[in-house]
């Protein structure tokens, strides 16, 4: 009886023991798995637990605008909406379809996209769409109130053993966003670039300041119950979005559309295959008042393809991988801005900078003498180095003569007289061995011979006098024939003017910042006088503007490179640099024309022309009175007196006193009617017609077509079909100048003013 006692006692103290050591463990998995939860897994419990109490909504920021530099919006953003959805408030399959199929008709979404967004049980924040416009968002607002109220109906109209069906309450959400607007469409399309579907910049001015105008996003922290429905306002916490500060460009939004204006109208005139780029600087400052390439983009919609062949040529692409990558090819040409990223051969352009650094060495002066046979040959190279002007010859001739001619044996000589050494020197302090810093994404970066090269190599040193086989940016090009016509200060290029916060202060303003001196004054004058001559007398007769002293080069380059993989020998760049006014620069342009397909691919016609244009436009805008030579005065025209009502005697008084001689139809003693009618402007030379009794003609006749006829061909030949004409570009002094382009076609009014272009087609292959 005792042993079994005891035995007793020894199992229930095992028992005890036991249980002791059952609860001990358990106790010790209970504290792991709380030291799990709460210390090693903390961080992610406390996300889930912030998640389920609180809502986070952020509150997007207005992007900064962007302005030229009058101030007029380029660039800017409006307040719109962003629809999300709260996929774990979704109640069923039925709710989640209708959402889905509802919202991609509204939004111009796919359904299967926006169905997988609400299919995410467990999401408390899925964006469906953003940018959505007024229109759209009371759209969804209307279609969530209109569910609601059918379910409402139904849910009142229960037959027993029917369930209720669900509302949406907090499933939909319409939060404030923004979207950018550029107003002017593809207007400075490359230099303002365009921003990605968070807002964010991908291009141009809106990627490269992208700091300054994207602002800060706000957010919106409200608590919410255990139903994750928000609670009341004093749990709220709400910090406010700062909007972007805005951006002001030197550009000039006048200069720009004129820049713009011209560039389109080069490239369909000489079927442009690989886009036409334009500069505008003020010499002074290295400000860019005007730069664009055509074709472009709209803005507004980056990613639509522009060009109607291109977008053709893509449709026709099966192949998904090749359709890919070559859409991809064209939008990135399309968004290119060439004017800072592409280089290229300058040509004849950059005989300005050889002048330049041999005068400032005083390897040459205007006094020196240059033979040309139409060739020359270089020690190295086994065949002649022809001059455009091949077989012909120029013969022998000074400074002024040899760069009016744009002459490349002539160069070559002015190249060996600098020498290899000080022509690097001269080149690099020009800043063409580098970026020029300017404020834009993607500059190029120039391509010149090695230092040991180019100094033993004769044939590299006659090339590049002449501006081939090495390659530089547009940018680089006109920064340094400012320099030239600035008074020697090479110029930091710059395109942002100031950046402004919300409050209109100023945050940053850039300031002219001059490099280095590169040149001196007396330099710079003498190559000012030189270029001048070069337009009123040599290859660049086709940018001359009556009244106003212009002084430029033409250009015109090979793409060797590209002639030799595709086997084509007509592939140029045709470029034309020039300033104005030569005896007090204000501005320089730059116009490139990348593979011409007329017959004429050279700077000078192709060009030149479009240079003209752009000068005349830019410089009365921007206050340049014309001053004009005693022959250009003669050729000016007049506004016609208005003498209708007039007897004879008063009207040729009227008339020879603004310097018109006439002519009469009819025998009545009263001016009844005239051609051309009052203020019109007509030539000096031109003679008003006087019905005496009678009206004239309204009737509309055919006006002849007079392009490649002479001046006095051209007029003499509207004359006699009862029109006027206004003459327009080369003055019609020697050369082989001819009109190019006509005002008016088809029918006109008798008396109609046709306003003639002349081009000089003298310049072959300069």
């Amino acid at each position: 009886m005792a042993k079994s006692r005891k035995a007793n006692g020894m199992m229930r103290r095992r028992t005890l023991f036991a249980a002791a050591v059952l609860g001990a463990g358990a106790f010790l998995i209970v504290a792991g798995r709380l030291f799990q939860l709460q210390v090693l897994n903390y961080e992610f419990y406390q996300e889930k637990a912030v998640a389920q109490q609180t809502r986070d909504k952020i509150i997007e920021p207005l992007r900064g605008a962007i302005y030229d530099c009058n101030m007029k919006p380029l660039a800017i953003s409006a307040s719109v909406e962003m629809v999300t959805l709260e996929p774990r408030k979704i109640k069923d399959e039925e709710q989640r379809q209708a959402i889905a199929q509802n919202l991609a008709e509204i939004l111009g979404l796919e359904y299967d996209d926006v169905y997988a967004k609400a299919a995410k049980e467990d999401s408390a924040y899925e964006v469906i769409a953003r940018r959505v416009e007024k229109e759209e968002a009371d759209q969804v607002r209307q279609f969530k109130e209109s569910y609601n109220d059918k379910v409402k109906e139904y849910n009142k109209n229960l037959k027993e053993g029917q369930e209720k069906k669900p509302e949406i309450t907090g499933s939909i959400y319409l939060a404030p966003d923004a979207k950018r607007y550029y107003p002017f469409g593809n207007f400075a399309a490359q230099v303002l670039g365009f921003v990605g579907s968070d807002n964010q910049g991908l291009a141009g001015i809106e990627a490269k300041y992208d700091k300054y105008l994207a602002g800060v996003p706000g957010r919106a922290i409200r608590a919410a119950n255990a139903q994750g429905e928000e609670m009341p306002f004093d749990y709220e916490m709400y910090y406010e979005a700062q909007d972007g500060n805005d951006v002001v460009l030197t550009i000039d939004e006048v200069i720009q559309h004129y820049l713009e204006k011209n560039l389109e109208i080069a490239a369909y005139d000489n079927l442009t295959a690989n886009r036409v780029t334009g500069i505008v600087m003020e010499v002074d400052t290295g400000a860019i008042l005007g730069m664009a390439t055509k074709g472009d983009f709209d803005p507004n919609q980056p990613f639509v393809i522009s060009d109607e062949a291109q977008a053709a040529e893509l449709a026709a692409i099966t192949d998904e991988e090749e359709y890919k990558k070559r859409r991809n090819e064209i939008l990135q040409a399309q968004w290119q801005n060439k004017a800072v990223t592409d280089t290229y051969d300058p040509g004849s352009t950059f005989k300005i900078i050889t002048a330049s650094m041999a005068l400032e060495e005083k390897a040459v002066s205007v006094n020196s003498t240059f033979y040309c046979p139409g060739y020359a040959m270089v020690e190295g190279w086994p065949l002649p180095i022809k001059c455009w002007r091949y077989p012909r010859t120029h013969e022998t001739q000074d400074l002024y003569q040899a760069i009016q001619n744009s002459c490349n044996p002539a160069f070559i000589s002015i190249g060996q007289a600098v020498g290899a050494k000080n022509f690097l020197k001269y080149y690099k302090a020009f800043g063409l061995d580098a970026p020029t810093g300017i404020d834009l994404p993607g500059e190029g970066t120039s391509i010149f011979h090695s230092e040991s090269q180019f100094l033993s190599n004769k044939v590299d040193l006659a090339t590049a006098s002449f501006g081939q086989n090495f390659q530089i940016s547009p940018i680089q090009l006109i920064t340094a024939v400012s320099a030239v016509a600035n008074g020697g200060n090479l110029m930091k290029p710059y395109v942002v003017k100031e950046i402004l916060d919300s409050k209109g202060a100023i945050v940053q303003r850039t300031e002219p910042t001059v490099v280095r001196q590169v040149i001196s004054q007396d330099t710079s004058d003498l190559m000012c006088d030189i270029l001048e001559t070069v337009v009123s007398k040599g290859t660049g007769k086709n940018a001359y503007v009556a009244g106003y002293r212009i002084a430029g080069k033409t250009g015109t380059s090979e793409k060797k490179a590209k002639q030799a993989a595709t086997g084509r020998d007509d592939l140029r760049v045709a470029s034309f640099i020039a300033f104005a006014p030569a005896d007090d620069p204000k501005i320089a342009v730059l116009v490139i024309l990348d593979e011409p397909g007329v017959q004429q691919k050279t700077g000078g016609i192709t060009a030149g022309p479009v240079v003209r244009r752009i000068m005349a436009d830019i410089l009365p805008y921007l206050g340049v009175e014309p001053t004009y030579t005693s022959e250009e005065l003669a050729r000016k025209d007049i506004a016609a007196p208005d003498v209708v009502g007039m007897t004879q005697i008063e009207a040729e008084s009227r008339l020879s006193k603004s310097g018109l001689s006439f002519r009469t139809v009819g025998d009545g003693d009263i001016v009844t009617d005239q051609a051309p009618v009052g203020g019109v402007s007509i030539p000096s030379t031109a003679q008003v017609v006087l019905y005496m009794g009678g009206s004239r003609p309204t009737e509309p006749i055919d006006v002849p077509d007079v392009t490649g006829l002479s001046v006095s061909a051209a007029k003499a030949r509207l004359e006699r079909a009862g029109f006027y004409m206004k003459t327009y570009g080369a003055d019609g002094s020697g050369g082989n100048i001819v009109a190019t382009k006509q005002s008016v076609t088809g029918q006109a009014v008798m008396g109609t003013v046709i306003t003639v272009e002349f081009t000089d087609m003298d310049q072959r292959a300069e």
